[in-house]
């Protein structure tokens, strides 16, 4: 089979950064566009206002830093962080575990790697 120029790893990472941010984008907007809402449930998992709010704006600008490739090892390691907490909160619920599991490892796989070639801020 014939290499493209076009297949190879950064490719794959930009096609991974895309995901992983619009992903993020879309939760974090439902959860910004409903702040008291989210801050409802947050407080029912035992968490304040404080984290609700954090949350929501790490996954909206994560998931922004992410597509546009800035800072894009910081964004994804705070939502490392982030689904790392996820994941634990939902640990005893596999069926509502699997999507923070997965963001989890798409967003270290991201942190690990860097932004590559297709970024606004090279050498992330």
């Amino acid at each position: 089979m014939k290499k493209y120029s076009w297949c190879n790893a950064d490719s794959a990472i930009v096609v991974l950064r895309l995901g992983v941010g619009l992903v993020f984008i879309y939760t974090g907007w439902m959860k910004v566009a409903n702040l008291s809402g989210t801050a409802s449930f947050f407080a029912t998992l035992g968490f304040s206002a404080f984290w609700a709010y954090l949350v929501s704006f790490v996954e909206l600008i994560g998931g922004i830093a992410i597509i546009l490739g800035v800072y894009t090892r910081v964004a994804a390691m705070l939502l490392v962080i982030t689904m790392i907490v996820a994941t634990f909160i939902l640990r005893h619920n596999i069926g509502q575990a699997i999507a923070p599991f997965m963001t989890l490892f798409a967003s270290l796989a991201i942190a690990l790697a860097g932004s590559k070639k297709c970024a606004v801020m090279k050498g992330e």
